[in-house]
């Protein structure tokens, strides 16, 4: 054989291995699959959490063989057990003794043994009861001792029983063979009955008096959400007897009507003396009930994913994760609870736990007006619903089964039923950007865990949740969603709820659900205390003939149960927390503090027969000496017989001591349902949440989230986009990987029905093909070709093997994914540009205006930069927003679109009267005309000294202030080791006690390079008269250090000489000590979870322009008020004209004059100016949309805050709603919470205010403030501790208030609405089938508001629940469209009316007021009220005038707020966590059905489907459509660019 060919063919061989290898060379930088590594080590877990651990399916097992082998009576399963039969009802693990398992965790003392809690029923027994048995030791039983007359004082009666499933279905047996065929007629002619297509729902309890066991029961299509088809039929069934064969029919109810039986119906029927509503027959999908998507899957909405695995762990039933450990478990009836709950090694709490939720309905129909469910009853364990990843929960969260023993002898698993995992919650923990002194920017993102469950009791799904944050704060929260409980509607039923359907009454109800915190804080033993604030009037200290209303705290110990039993609705301290005996480094009792939220609706009337059942309901928090005896605050036979309760919590009341010794809180939150008919098919969690927040307060000696290894600092002279400098600049490398979304399932139906076939899909392979080639090929060779040929052809053929294995392995990289592939977003409508009416100006037309104006006015300009006070200059710039009419015939009638105007504000100090002139100056962009409109507005010229304070005047008293320091130089290096260059001012504000005041008091610091100096005074202030227009008449009017007041820094010096003064000698602080370091004390860690956007943003925007999912809106920025967004419009109707931030005052008190006096109104130093720009992957999502904002302040030359505000859509990691069902039919109907958030964060001085605006799906818009940054603080001395917390050696964090105001200008269906209020009220009635018995109900109140004074609602006075704009016109079921206002805010005191200065914040004394919009009340307050307070601008309270307020254009004002007493764990910033507040938008009867039905995002599963498959189930397409890399752009900041610092002036 030739050995030339074989050669080329080698070479040719060769060449392609060469560019086989280049190619995957190139294609080995394609995006890599995420690693996930294993958690930092935190603790080693030796299985001492297995003393709380749930029972295993074994141990289950033994203990039903051990009672059906020991107990010497029959036992009958109970799915067949009749009444007159034992049966075990149920299992649970019986936890030990508390002081058992602190000995064996703490003290090395014996393991306690495990035991089981099994609870029977025994019915074939000469008195029936339910006994009690603990059964142990397991997993090898050998006793039981019976625990019932212990735990409940004898044994519990029969009827108390709750009712099993077999019961419930030997009832409908006795309804189906027995009740219904006594009425043939009017069963087949008007239920159209075939003996299937009815379906039950229970009532509870069951009659009026203990020993009572009569149901009545309601009659619903058997369709898809049966629970809104109710047909009108109800039927009460006596199943008290034991014998099944005597129960019987008490009465019946149809259409308003009673009758003694069917047979009675049947007969009235027959003889047409009944008034028959013939129900509309429903398909089997429910129609409006069904959960089925209305659109098609579209794309994929954001994901989170951890690029490295997942930061926590779970091991057996002990989770670890960032300092936390825990052990959770999962009662049978209770729910969900968790036990030895450790933050950093140390127990916070031995026990919370789910205790109860109670659901008290009302109606005009028998079933309705008598029902209050106790759900435990039932099972919130029992019916704990398997979650459905990327909807319950996030896709890739951990899921654990959980097992349950009930109504069985075999233990059932519950799959994935509980899940866990880390959210990262889109926005910081803390953060400060400075750009005063030193250059820096220092945040945390607030990413937690979260441990769930969901509860389907019915009709309602209850989602449970307990969150951990990162800063030792614990959060236990529910949200409600599912199916509304309705009644049949006819007669007078809107008394009731409202009308849903056609026949379908939404019936009102509370809600109200229980917990048990048994809270350790430092060890067992604990104390409670409560602080709060009270005003004070006092005389100024320095200016003694003036007064002065400071906030003052007060302190109390609750030294009994009864004072700290705090009733539903009345108010509570704003601060209440467990005290431990140790203390922290600063003196405080180390404590915890419990937060409520809640808004819940009125409790039964302590007359009812049966309140004492729910008696843990007439508090919403109660704290009590812990007892054994006292595990729980209610018991699953309470349902049934309430009149007689088996437990009474108002019995845990009774007076005990609670100082020093063991305590528990319980605590109450719920919420008051109205359902509407946005109800349908469900309600949704957006509003629906309520719970609690565990805070440490004073627990740490400083905020311990300072120690996460998320914590980003980096200062302006570091190169921040260096990963070792700053781990946020990593993320590009370190997540651009392929996130693993395993292959989507869901097994809930399981076990339910018939499974499905298994399918197998096998692949093949060429056996012979490695094996066999080269064999055959050697054996096929010329023995005559030498050896040569031969070393040559097994070359060739290794070769060609090699291409061979590259090819395959380049055809298999080909299809591993690529980066994720941005799509446009669906187009919803074309922006013709009309939303540019509201647009802010542009740089440009800044410029124009300045030109204009300075070419136009006929008088000298300053630059206000170097302005003196003397002079004139523009101070700043806005658009003049055309008047509301003009916009509104433009937007919607055609008309002509409204010139563009500017406002420019300037300061004339070059006049005869100095004056504030407001021009309005246009057309833009090439200004023709300026017109004065500042009488026009305020009723004449703006006195000059009611100017804010500009950069140039703090730089002049600046250098006036560090000129009188050299006057005390030995003071000085003795107070303070300095000589006065590196100590810095901050600002107070207002600035004197009288109008025409100027006197400021300043606070001087220690300054320290990267370091918040706010926390670190000196002790001296300075009072400095800068009132004169000339600067060099400017003088220091006052001094004060350490408590003393000196008329002049020379008289300080003198007295410091003559050792007549006591002076703190503090060293100049390092860096690295500092108190207001943000730096991270530990080195970055794997990533968090970052949430991608698979195929790119689902919302757009353009110019000023929003939409997102059916919502559109116009946003912008005032300089000074912040943003404001306008024509927000859902589904192309507008609901908002304008919603726009208007204020936010912090009010402060101190024993120090600068904080004492100080009442910051931000606006006047500028909200809009100062949001600078934000941080990406802190302050917002990574991949947010970032939008510049340019402004014009103190400067001829525009200005522009890069990045300065994000949009971008959110993951709640949570349903917007959702319903299990496993009964009547298999399926599963949800729709995860996605959000459009749009933020900006302003940080004016020391504190960053977050503002979000959220767009949710169901048509409800959310308004929220975060506040964190700095806190203000006051030198400690003498009383201090009296208005605050000390928080270092010698700072005192000053107790404030934080009062926020919005302008919300709702048009509501067109412009002209009217304000109602609905809210409920119990009566007492009798009761209409049983005339010997009354029942109280709740009723719904309605009430049209006419008039401003009746819609003024004072601050801390309870609103009314639901109060909303409602239109003239109906929707389909005849209800006003109207939009609820729901407020979430936990204000502290507004400013007494008697104060001199309490006009200019009047918008204060109210959470919310409703005026008629007038063009002449643009806004709340004004810029000019900062500086004279006395004589206000804007006074809010000449707003409300009695005006009557039906069908007119209508403003609400809403004052949302928080008192702050700082604490040790403010250090070095405040957090976010429970530090929210803002309210709701929530559509009230405004569309017919929730409108989030026809979202594309709804995920709809049942048992007949194949849930993997993706055309069925969009969840299943996730594990290909989301398998790309997220597109991180590099990290860029510019928010240090162009930025000198500031000099050490007061502030801004």
């Amino acid at each position: 054989m030739n050995l030339k060919p074989v050669l080329i063919l080698l070479g040719l061989a060769l060449a392609t291995i060469f560019a086989l290898v280049c190619v995957l060379l190139t294609r080995e930088r394609s995006p890599r699959s995420c690693q996930h590594l294993p958690p930092e080590q935190e603790e080693t877990e030796d299985g001492q959490s297995l003393v709380f651990a749930d029972l295993t399916a074994e141990e289950m097992s033994q203990v039903v063989r051990y009672l059906q082998g020991h107990l010497g009576v029959p036992l009958v399963e109970a799915s067949r057990a009749k009444p007159s039969e034992n049966c075990i009802a149920w299992l649970d693990v019986q936890v030990p003794a508390k002081a058992e398992v602190l000995r064996f965790l703490d003290s090395g003392g014996a393991r306690p043994p495990r035991e089981a809690l099994a609870v029977l029923y025994f019915g074939k027994q000469e008195e029936p009861n339910i006994t009690e048995l603990v059964v142990g030791p397991l997993p090898r039983p050998a006793y039981h001792r019976d625990v019932t007359v212990h735990k409940y004082g004898g044994k519990v009666p029969y009827h108390r029983r709750p009712t099993l499933a077999v019961e419930y279905k030997q009832i409908g047996g006795f309804l189906k063979s027995q009740v219904f065929p006594s009425a043939p007629a009017f069963m087949q002619q008007v239920m159209e009955y075939d003996g299937a297509n009815l379906a039950t729902v229970t009532a509870a309890p069951r009659g009026f008096q203990s020993g009572d066991r009569v149901t009545w029961f309601v009659l619903f299509q058997n369709v898809s959400g049966f629970f809104l088809h109710p047909v009108g039929l109800e039927v009460l069934v006596d199943h008290s007897s034991l014998d099944i064969s005597q129960w019987a029919v008490s009465k019946v109810f149809y259409n308003g009507q009673y009758y003694r039986d069917m047979v009675q119906l049947e007969s009235a029927y027959v003889q047409g003396r009944i008034s028959v509503e013939k129900v509309r027959k429903a398909p089997q999908d429910g129609d409006f009930s069904s959960m089925k998507p209305r659109a098609p899957a579209a794309a994929p909405s954001p994901l989170q994913f951890e690029p490295q695995g997942p930061r926590y762990r779970v091991r057996n039933n002990q989770v670890l994760f960032q300092g936390w450990s825990f052990a959770f478990g999962m009662s049978v009836s209770r729910g969900l609870r968790l036990f030895d709950i450790r933050h950093k090694g140390e127990r916070v709490a031995y026990e919370i736990s789910v205790q109860e939720a109670l659901s008290v309905y009302g109606s005009n129909c028998p079933a309705g007006m008598s029902t209050r469910y106790m759900d435990g009853s039932f099972g919130l364990g029992r019916y704990t619903s398997p979650l459905v990843p990327g909807v319950d929960c996030p896709y890739l969260a951990t899921f654990v089964d959980t097992l349950s023993l009930s109504d069985s002898l075999r233990p059932k698993k519950r799959k994935a039923s509980l899940c866990i995992f880390e959210q990262n919650m889109g926005s910081p923990l803390r953060r400060h950007y400075s750009n005063l002194q030193s250059l820096y920017y220092g945040g945390l993102v607030n990413s937690a865990l979260v441990l769930r469950s969901i509860a389907t009791v019915g009709n309602y799904d209850y989602v449970w949740d307990f969150i951990f944050y990162q800063n030792g704060a614990l959060e236990g929260k529910v949200q409600a969603t599912g199916y509304p409980s309705s009644s049949f509607l006819h007669g007078d039923g809107l008394r009731y709820g409202n009308r849903l359907w056609e026949h379908t009454l939404g019936t009102i109800h509370t809600h109200f659900v229980n917990y048990k915190v048994d809270l350790d804080v430092g060890g067992v033993k604990n104390s409670l205390l409560a602080h709060d604030m009270v005003f004070e009037m006092t005389q100024a200290p320095w200016s003694p003939e003036q007064q002065i209303e400071r906030p003052r705290l007060t302190k109390r110990v609750l030294d009994t149960e009864d004072q700290a039993a705090f009733l539903l609705h009345s108010k509570m301290p704003r601060y209440i927390y467990f005290a431990a005996n140790s203390k922290n480094k600063w003196g405080h009792q180390r404590g915890y503090r419990i937060q409520i939220t809640s808004s819940a609706g009125d409790h039964i009337p302590e007359a009812s027969s049966m309140e004492r059942a729910i008696s843990w309901a007439r508090y919403q928090l109660a704290v009590t000496r812990r007892k054994e005896e006292e595990p729980t605050s209610t018991s699953i036979y309470n349902q049934n017989d309430p009149w007689t309760p088996t437990v009474a919590f108002a019995d845990f009341i009774n007076n005990e001591t609670i100082t020093n010794q063991d305590l528990v809180a319980w605590i109450t939150a719920g919420f008051l349902h109205i359902p509407h008919s946005e109800d349908i098919p469900n309600t949704v969690t957006v509003g629906n949440s309520v719970g609690f927040l565990l805070r440490p307060y004073n627990y740490y000696d400083l905020d311990p989230s300072i120690y996460s290894q998320d914590g980003v600092f980096f200062t302006s002279e570091q190169d921040f986009t260096a990963c070792e400098i700053n781990p946020l600049a990593c993320l590009p490398k370190t997540a651009s990987c392929l996130p693993n979304f395993p292959p989507f399932t869901f097994d809930g139906f399981q076990n339910m029905s018939r499974p499905s076939p298994l399918v197998l899909v096998s692949g093949w392979e060429d056996s012979t093909a490695g094996n066999c080639v080269l064999p055959h090929c050697e054996r096929a060779l010329s023995a005559s070709a030498g050896m040569s040929l031969k070393t040559v052809l097994i070359l060739l053929g290794l070769a060609l093997a090699t291409i061979f294995a590259l090819v395959c392995v380049l055809l298999t990289r080909e299809r591993s994914p690529r980066s994720c592939q941005h799509l446009p977003p669906e187009q919803e409508e074309t922006e013709d540009g009309q939303s540019l009416v509201f647009a802010d100006l542009t740089a440009e037309e800044m410029s124009q205006v300045v030109r204009y104006l300075q070419g136009h006015l006929g008088v000298p300009l300053v630059e206000a930069s170097r302005a003196k006070p003397s002079e004139n200059c523009i101070a700043w710039l806005d658009v003049q927003v055309p008047a509301k009419a003009e916009v509104l015939r433009f937007l919607d009638s055609g008309g002509a679109r409204p010139p563009r105007e500017a406002l420019a504000v300037l300061y004339f100090g070059k006049q005869e009267e100095p004056n504030i002139t407001e021009l309005v100056v246009g057309p833009l962009p090439r200004p023709a005309y300026h017109r004065d409109v500042t009488v026009h507005k305020y009723g004449g010229k703006v006195p000059y000294h009611r100017r804010p304070v500009t950069g140039r005047e703090y730089a002049e008293i600046n250098a006036l202030i560090h000129r009188e320091l050299k006057k005390a130089p030995l003071f000085l290096t003795a107070c303070c080791d300095s000589d006065g260059t590196d100590l810095v001012t901050l600002t107070t504000a207002p600035r004197g006690f009288k109008s025409g005041d100027r006197l400021t008091w300043f606070v001087l610091f220690h300054n320290v390079a990267g370091t918040g100096y706010y926390l670190s005074p000196v002790g001296l202030e300075v009072l400095v008269d800068h009132g004169d227009l000339h600067v060099s008449r400017w003088q220091l009017r006052k001094v004060f250090y350490n408590g003393r007041y000196f008329a002049s820094t020379g008289d300080l010096e003198r007295e410091f000489v003559a050792g007549a003064l006591e002076v703190v000698r503090l060293k100049q602080p390092q860096a690295d000590a500092v108190l207001g370091s943000m730096k991270p004390r530990r080195p970055p860690g794997p990533p968090g979870p970052l949430q991608f956007e698979p195929q790119g943003p689902r919302y757009s925007v353009r110019n000023n322009h929003v939409t997102f999912q059916g919502w559109s809106f116009a946003f912008g920025m005032n300089p000074n008020t912040g943003p404001r967004l306008f024509d927000i419009r859902y589904r192309g109707e507008r609901i908002v004209y304008e919603l726009s931030l208007q204020e936010a005052l912090a009010l402060y008190g101190s024993n120090c004059p600068g904080g004492m006096s100080t009442r910051y109104l931000d606006g006047s130093f500028g909200i809009g100016r100062f949001a600078y720009e934000l941080v990406r992957g802190l302050d917002c999502p990574y991949t947010a949309t970032y939008v510049h904002r340019h402004y014009l302040a103190e400067t001829d030359t525009p200005k522009t805050n890069q990045n300065s505000l994000c949009i971008f859509e959110h993951d709640s990691a949570l349903p917007l709603r959702r319903h299990f069902s496993d009964s009547q039919s298999f399926y599963y109907g949800g729709l995860r919470r996605n959000a459009l958030v749009i933020r900006s964060i302003s940080t004016l001085i020391n504190y960053d205010y977050i503002w979000d605006f959220l767009f949710h799906a169901n048509g409800a818009m959310e308004v929220r403030v975060h506040a964190t940054g700095y806190i203000s603080s006051s030198f400690l001395h003498g009383r201090g501790t009296d208005y605050g917390n000390r928080v270092g050696p010698h700072t005192l964090g000053t107790m404030h208030i934080h009062h926020i105001h919005y302008k919300v200008d709702l048009d509501v269906d067109g412009q002209l609405n009217s304000l109602e209020s609905q809210d409920m009220e119990y009566e007492f009635v009798k009761d209409p089938w049983s005339a010997q018995n009354t029942i109280e109900r709740p009723h719904l109140r309605r009430e049209r508001l006419e008039r401003e004074d009746e819609a003024a609602f004072p601050l801390n006075v309870p609103l009314p629940r639901y109060l909303s704009f409602v239109s003239p016109n109906p929707n389909k079921w005849g209800h006003p469209r109207s939009y609820r206002i729901q407020v979430i805010s936990f204000a502290g005191k507004h400013l007494p009316t008697s104060s001199s200065m309490e006009r200019s914040v009047s918008w204060g004394r109210y959470q919310l007021a409703v005026t008629r919009r007038k063009e002449e009340e643009p806004t709340s307050t004004s810029i000019y009220n900062q500086n004279d307070p006395w004589t206000p601008t804007v006074a809010f309270a000449d707003f409300i005038n009695n005006e009557t307020i039906t069908n007119q254009d209508l403003v609400a004002w809403i004052t949302v707020g928080f008192l702050h007493v700082p604490h040790a764990e403010d250090i070095p910033n405040t957090v976010t966590v429970g530090n929210s507040v803002g309210f709701f938008l929530r559509p009230y009867n405004y569309f017919n059905e929730d409108p989030s039905v026809d979202s594309a995002d709804s995920v709809y599963l049942s048992s007949e489907q194949d849930a993997g498959t993706c055309g069925d189930n969009p969840l299943a397409c996730l594990s290909s459509a989301a398998t790309c890399a997220p597109r991180l752009p590099p990290f860029h900041f510019g928010g240090f660019l162009n930025l000198s610092l500031a000099p050490p002036l007061g502030g801004l």
